[in-house]
């Protein structure tokens, strides 16, 4: 038995049977393979088969309950581990109960489950190396967790997730393993704690490079915000109109669609995992609605000491100065030291198309200056090609501005 917190991790007991309303709801129904997540009705074959499993040796299962009322709220498992002679994998699995969602209960019960998986058999742990975890490829929610966990994903394949009510999905597949090493830049980008939220294993579950999560920086009329799934369909109506998609040709999908947005979001916060990139969603400082996306791209170069500016702006917000302040704030935050919560970067670049004005407009009002074009490298909407303007700007110049405006 286990206890965090909030949590009590302990076994199933026969009067854990979930009530009327506690059972599989549609997400279940959707997202959970077939048998996975019991009702009242199936609950007594349920957890005869887990017992049996138990006993058979390859399998754990934890019911995870409320550490004050002890009440069921979910289950949290690792299985398919072997015989403990041999043994140095397992495979996670997890539910909750439709009313106990959106607590972040997932995360506490893995974080202290991958913790004895990892600890050594001497110490009373499993003396795992690797945990993997398998998910429907729709699953944003189940992928943001196991990415907040510290999980890599390694895979994916298609039609090869059989849900409850027999329909096929593509799967997706990630792992997390108990020494993975420092990235080769580790001595750099290790050094970005200060300033960012850190995602980290706890050290009984042995050490891994450590993540970062954009920290929340406020302008004027505006925010930079982590993004969420729910910010998808703002991103689709930005990716899909025709002003952006002209511009942008190189690097949107065709029709652009929420499956397309929920990636893209995934994939920043791999980026951010990897220390790789750094991905904001632009957001109203009152509603909080999506305004545009800005991005530090490449900050695991060579020397440790540049990064990139990328952005778009949703049709709604076009004119209003938004994505100047955009970039204000997050080319400030690139450059102030890791002491003072930035990134300690010293050079900046951006690129912008033979054409696109506004862009080239948006960095020339923050300091950067044009250093040479790329000919007719940057392919367009309408099938043509455009010169490829660079610009950059250096610290000692964005210090020098500072200083010049009090």
């Amino acid at each position: 038995m286990f206890e965090t917190s909030r949590l009590r991790l302990r076994p199933w007991r026969d009067d854990d049977a979930p009530g009327p309303d506690e059972g599989p709801d549609a997400d279940s129904l959707r997202f959970m393979p077939a048998g996975a997540q019991p009702g009242p009705d199936d609950f007594p074959a349920w957890l005869a088969k887990r017992r049996g499993d138990m006993d058979a040796g390859g399998d754990l299962h934890w019911c995870i309950a409320d550490r004050i009322t002890d009440t069921m709220l979910g289950n949290v498992q690792i299985f398919r581990m072997g015989p403990p002679e041999g043994r140095f994998q397992g495979e996670l699995g997890y539910w909750l109960r439709p009313g106990a969602r959106g607590r972040r209960i997932i995360g506490e019960a893995i974080e202290a489950v991958a913790a004895f998986a990892f600890r050594p058999v001497a110490e009373g742990g499993l003396g795992l190396v690797r945990l993997h975890a398998a998910t429907d490829s729709d699953n944003y929610a189940s992928q943001a967790i196991l990415r907040s966990a510290g999980f890599t994903q390694w895979g994916a394949d298609h039609r090869a997730w059989r849900r409850t009510d027999g329909s096929l999905s593509d799967g997706l597949y990630f792992e997390l393993l108990a020494d993975e090493p420092e990235p080769a830049d580790g001595g750099i980008a290790g050094s970005l704690a200060s300033g960012l939220a850190m995602s980290q294993r706890g050290s009984q579950a042995g050490s891994r490079a450590p993540g970062f999560e954009p920290v929340t920086l406020e302008g004027k009329g505006i925010r930079l915000r982590k993004w969420r799934h729910t910010d998808a369909e703002r991103i689709v109506e930005a990716c899909s109109d025709e002003r952006t998609r002209h511009w942008l040709a190189d690097s949107l999908p065709s029709p652009y669609t929420l499956d397309h947005a929920h990636s893209y979001i995934a994939g920043l916060s791999e980026e951010a995992r990897n220390r790789r990139g750094l991905g904001w969603c632009v957001a109203d400082s009152e509603s909080d609605v999506c305004l545009g996306a800005i991005t530090i791209l490449n900050l695991r170069d060579a020397l440790g000491t540049a990064g990139e500016i990328g952005y778009w702006t949703h049709p709604e917000a076009r004119g209003r100065g938004i994505m100047s302040e955009a970039v204000r704030l997050a080319v400030r935050h690139a450059f102030i030291p890791h002491e003072d919560g930035g990134l300690s970067r010293i050079r900046l670049r951006l690129n912008a198309a033979d054409g696109n004005l506004a862009s080239q407009q948006i960095a020339r009002a923050n300091g950067f200056v044009e250093v040479g074009r790329d000919r007719l490298a940057e392919p367009l909407g309408d099938g043509t090609f455009a010169d490829l303007v660079r610009f950059d700007l250096l610290i000692a110049e964005w210090n020098a501005a500072a200083a010049e405006d009090g």
